[in-house]
């Protein structure tokens, strides 16, 4: 099964980042309201697929705050900024 990602951020700006970089790389996404239950920041993520569990990390901008992995039940926390 492919991994499902779900990008969080600090600001709007880095969703901008990330969907500019997924587009270049022909990755399929989705931008959500971020699960009010996950951030209270900009209120934006980022949903998408990849190949790998540790490939998401190429991904990563000085904006996102976190990244969970998307199965089919809750989300689980794989990374999160520590400012």
């Amino acid at each position: 099964m492919t991994p499902g990602y779900l990008f969080l951020f600090h600001t709007s700006l880095g969703a901008i980042k990330l969907k500019k970089a997924l587009a270049a790389r022909d990755v399929a996404f989705r931008v959500i309201d971020a699960p009010r239950r996950l951030t209270a920041e900009c209120g934006v993520a980022v949903a998408f697929t990849l190949d790998g569990d540790e490939a998401f990390r190429s991904f990563l901008n000085q904006d996102v705050s976190a990244v969970y992995r998307v199965d089919d039940g809750e989300p689980a926390l794989l990374w999160q900024d520590e400012r």
